[in-house]
């Protein structure tokens, strides 16, 4: 098989393609098992796979199948054959820990491998859904996405396989909790529970290695995967006064070891920045101790576990688990808890609402594209309706037909002018301004959208307060899909800031 044949294998791989290469079952899984050899030394009976470096990304340098024994021994192979069909795909191997609920939701109700059919599928999301965790409540929605998502994969790759009943149109079924998740999948975390986090970590409570994490991904916008493949040399001093960074870079690497890298300056004057050069120094120094007997080498996050003393080294399960439960113990409401990735949609929104442009933004991000920022970058609704006004307040061509000053000038109709300076209170609409011709026009339910209608000195707070209400109002309507009204309300806020704006071009009854 060519490279090129290998590569478009590796991307497309799933068993029932493997059936249809060879001439049986056997034969798959013995092309399957003999790939394992490039992720990692272990034999394929292990319970216990260790990576080689390269192969973990994001996770633990490990892959366990020990909570799959209640299924029996060929559940337990079928599994570690997925295993490698995710390898081979480069898809990530969190599945084979998420699909542990799945395999006791079987157990629990007696249900074999092949007995599934699509109605399980319902019925574990019933399952998932009466599940309660220690503290009484139920799983999160996030949760039980990856959950039955691990589950969908697991019989997608392995359609076919003996030990399974074929899924007509497995790929097909819909997971329902994705919906809860697709819009939202990451957040700003709230200014109350950020300062809450940025206090306890500026103390040493948290081991070393955790601050270090959080303090990268905190002032850097950092994925938690780059965060924890930063490598042993990441920071190296220049002068008194200066040093560098080398951040690492995972997603969409084109290097042959999966990992790209940018070097930035670090103002060592600047408080944060030397706060941060120091701590990593510090953990630079734990795993330097470390990398003689550490399974991965030459990474910044290898630590020795407190309790039992085991060499390790941070994994996004672990940094995950850590927030958790810090989160529980600083009593914030579970709704509200931040997950370490949205420091990244935090840190991107954060220096956007402070005016960085889209490139600055692109750069700082590390994304390749600028159409990859937009799950990141999530204004408050009071900048949005800030920038929204703005735009709308300094967009004054369209709106100054005329000035009046004690006289009104270019465009209105003599006699309309004559009249409106007159008597002003006969030509007065309530909470909108002065309409000029009151008694020619026939069309009085349109006032605000007339031209010629004239601002109210006295309503200019109050023109103002509609832009901002009808922004606002714009925005909700977006959020339900209910664009034709959302331009409605658009149009409207447009109009309140066309009177503001008359005001400011000095075209007003005063």
């Amino acid at each position: 098989m060519s490279a090129l044949e290998q590569s478009k294998f590796s991307l497309k791989v799933t068993f029932q393609g493997l059936l249809e290469q060879q001439p049986n079952e056997k034969k798959a899984e013995d092309m399957l098992i003999k790939k394992l050899s490039k992720y990692s030394s272990s034999p394929f009976s292990d319970n216990s796979w260790v990576l080689n470096r390269g192969t973990n990304k994001s996770h633990s340098d490990r892959v366990r199948f020990h909570m799959f024994k209640k299924m029996g021994d060929k559940a337990v192979r079928l599994i570690k054959l997925f295993a490698i069909v995710l390898f081979e795909r480069d898809s990530s191997y969190v599945y084979i820990r998420y699909l542990h609920r799945y395999i006791k939701f079987l157990s629990e109700e007696n249900i074999s491998l092949l007995q599934v059919n699509k109605k399980i599928f319902s019925y574990y999301s019933y399952w998932l859904d009466s599940q309660k965790k220690e503290d009484g409540e139920g799983y999160a929605s996030v949760y039980k996405n990856k959950l039955l998502d691990s589950a969908l994969t697991f019989h997608t790759y392995m359609n076919m396989h003996s030990s399974l009943v074929y899924i007509q149109g497995i790929e097909s079924i819909e997971n329902h909790y994705s919906k809860n998740n697709n819009s939202d999948k990451y957040k700003v975390i709230d200014e109350n529970i950020l300062e809450k986090l940025d206090t306890h970590f500026m103390t040493d409570e948290s081991p070393l290695h955790i601050r270090v994490a959080y303090w990268i991904m905190r002032m850097y916008a950092t994925r938690p995967t780059d965060t924890l493949n930063y490598p042993l040399d990441c920071v190296k001093k220049l002068s008194k006064d200066m040093g560098t960074i080398k951040h690492a870079i995972v997603k969409n690497s084109k290097s042959a070891r999966g990992i790209d890298y940018k070097i930035e300056y670090l103002n060592l004057k600047e408080p944060m920045q030397k706060m941060l050069y120091k701590l990593i120094k510090k953990q630079q120094e734990v795993s330097q101790e470390l990398q003689e007997d550490s399974d991965k080498k030459d990474f910044l996050f290898t630590y020795r576990h407190t309790q039992n003393k085991k060499i390790q080294y941070f994994s996004n399960q672990r940094l995950s688990k850590y927030f958790r439960k810090l989160q529980k113990e600083l009593k914030i409401p579970e709704k509200a808890r931040a997950i370490p990735r949205d420091l990244k949609k935090t840190g991107i929104t954060m220096r956007l609402e402070a005016g960085w442009s889209t490139p600055q933004l692109k750069n700082f991000a590390n994304h390749r594209t600028y159409e990859s920022l937009d799950s990141y970058t999530a204004p408050s609704e009071s900048f949005m309706i800030e920038e929204q006004r703005k735009i709308l307040l300094e967009n004054k061509d369209i709106t100054s037909r005329y000035m009046f000053k004690g006289r009104i000038v270019n465009g209105m109709d003599d006699a309309f002018e004559k009249k409106l300076l007159e008597n002003p209170k006969a030509h007065k609409i309530s909470d909108l301004g002065y309409c000029p011709n009151t008694a020619g026009c026939g069309n009085h339910y349109e006032c605000l959208d007339c031209d010629d209608l004239v601002p109210d000195k006295e309503l200019e707070e109050y023109y103002l307060e509609q832009v901002d209400r009808y922004l606002k109002i714009t925005e909700k309507q977006y959020e339900l899909g209910d664009n034709t009204n959302a331009k409605d309300s658009h149009h409207r806020a447009t109009l309140f800031a066309v009177l503001y704006n008359k005001l400011h071009s000095n075209g007003s009854i005063e």
